[in-house]
């Protein structure tokens, strides 16, 4: 009991002195909110706070002896369960120091054992150049995606391949000869959503077998209505389409389709990605509220990769709570390292950070095999890097667009691993971690700079993992 006091205890007092600096926050559909800042300079979003508690009846309780100081909070439906420590429940107030003494005055009972601020997450993309901008999403009425077009029989090569020099760097090309992926393998694209619609990626997009399109019914019984691609939980409804084209870049790199003779192909040709907004807006900004339950939406419904290209916030308890149980049942959580050219051992960048056997934290190099000047680095938390300047890649609208940034990288490793995942289908996170991290391509410039001081090389990552476990089977 003295242990968790002195945990909420240490949390609201960060809070509690945090800065009075603010700005709007998540353009789009929703209301503007206000930011602020905690001592460290991490934002969240002011008045919102996670708090575990043992249990609902211990939030009764807490909000029954602080009804004066407490606002709304979502009792029939918490952040994340914990299983047998507690729930994390989001509770809104006008004022942040009266949270703070409502529960610090609350912590001798024991119902509380975790607060926290509901952080801000951004997508880790470098403002060099303006993202494209997307077409609207539409109306509310329900998803609006088409059926996923023929594939020409024999492929035909994709015409904007030869720019993708971060497939040549990794060597794709020779992974290919032993798999293009499978669309077996169910990849969670944790983002600003996809354009399901787009050219390369329609035919690679996720669907849930279980759902039926437009019925307006919860058919497989898991809480959302209709995700039939996945959910946003930005807007909270079934069509998480992409608003910003940070997603719909990030999926492309993954697994745009390959050979289908229409623009270029992802780190893995076949692949099924499942579209999770949380983020959006021009920002591409998002809450830890929705992160953790797009994380957690992932592990119930059978996702065995998380690709993350976003950071911002400090330590979260519910997010390490959320990857954790994402660790539990084998699913590789892989991030981007951050793009603020700083030292990661020195300040934490989060997600990247979080001390769990199955994240995998990437930074970035260009086309001379660099280090990108804006990109996170730290050799004892910063894994690994990838390809990660001026990358092609598909945007809304069936168009193509080169980005920079370590969320550029991050997907490049997420294809590799649903290459790995294809062909041997029972390597969990850790054992992709490894032979991903194993096989990595020295590079001067990383020396000292990364864990493996390398960068990406998925031919190599097959033939070390054909060492480990055999002939690999046939993917598809």
């Amino acid at each position: 009991m003295k242990a968790c006091a002195r945990s909420v205890a240490s949390v609201l007092g960060v809070i509690a002195i945090s800065s009075v600096c603010f700005l709007g926050y998540a353009q789009g559909s929703r209301a503007p909110k206000k930011i602020a800042f905690t001592e460290d300079g991490y934002p969240y979003i002011r008045g919102e706070y996670l708090v575990k508690v043992r249990s609902s009846a211990a939030l009764e309780r807490l909000l029954d002896n602080q009804q004066e100081s407490l606002g709304s909070v979502s009792r029939k439906a918490p952040v994340l369960d914990a299983g047998e420590t507690g729930q994390w429940y989001k509770v809104q107030i006008s004022d942040d120091y009266k949270l703070r003494e409502a529960i610090l005055s609350a912590r001798e009972s024991a119902d509380v054992v975790y607060a926290e601020p509901n952080y801000v997450y951004y997508s880790q993309v470098s403002r060099e150049k303006n993202l494209p901008t997307p077409p609207s999403r539409g109306g509310k009425g329900g998803p609006d995606y088409n059926a996923a077009p023929a594939l020409p029989v024999p492929p035909v090569a994709d015409p904007d391949i030869a720019k993708m020099y971060g497939l040549s760097k990794i060597g794709a090309q020779q992974a290919w000869q032993v798999t293009g992926g499978s669309a077996k393998v169910l990849v969670a694209d944790i983002d600003t959503g996809i354009d399901y619609n787009h050219e390369d990626i329609i035919n690679n997009l996720w669907r849930n077998p279980a759902e039926v399109a437009g019925d307006g019914i919860d058919n497989d019984g898991n809480g959302y209505i209709d995700d039939v691609v996945g959910w946003d939980f930005r807007d909270k409804d079934a069509r998480p389409f992409d608003d910003n084209s940070h997603g719909t870049h990030t999926a492309g790199t993954i697994a745009a389709t390959g050979g289908n003779g229409i623009g270029i192909s992802g780190v893995a040709q076949q692949a099924s990605i499942m579209s999770l907004r949380f983020l959006g807006g021009s920002e591409g900004s998002g809450s830890l509220e929705d992160a953790v339950k797009a994380i957690e939406y992932a592990t119930n419904n059978g996702a065995q990769i998380m690709s993350n290209s976003w950071g911002g916030g400090g330590y979260s308890q519910t997010m390490f709570d959320a990857i954790s149980r994402a660790n539990d049942k084998g699913i590789l959580f892989i991030a981007a390292a951050g793009n603020s050219g700083s030292d990661n051992d020195k300040k934490a960048q989060y997600p990247a950070n979080y001390k769990l056997p199955n994240v995998l934290t990437i930074a970035a190099t260009d086309s001379a095999d660099k280090l990108a000047s804006f990109s996170c680095f730290g050799v004892t938390t910063v894994h690994m890097a990838a390809p990660g300047v001026k990358i092609l890649s598909t945007v809304p609208g069936s168009k193509y667009s080169s980005l920079s940034g370590t969320s550029m990288a991050t997907p490049h490793v997420t294809g590799a691993a649903v290459l790995l995942k294809s062909v041997y289908p029972n390597m969990k996170a850790r054992e992709l971690k490894a032979a991903l991290m194993e096989s990595v391509e020295a590079l001067p410039s990383l020396s000292g700079k990364v864990s493996t001081g390398g960068r990406l090389n998925i031919s190599k990552a097959l033939a070390v993992a054909k060492m480990q476990h055999g002939e690999p089977s046939s993917g598809n």
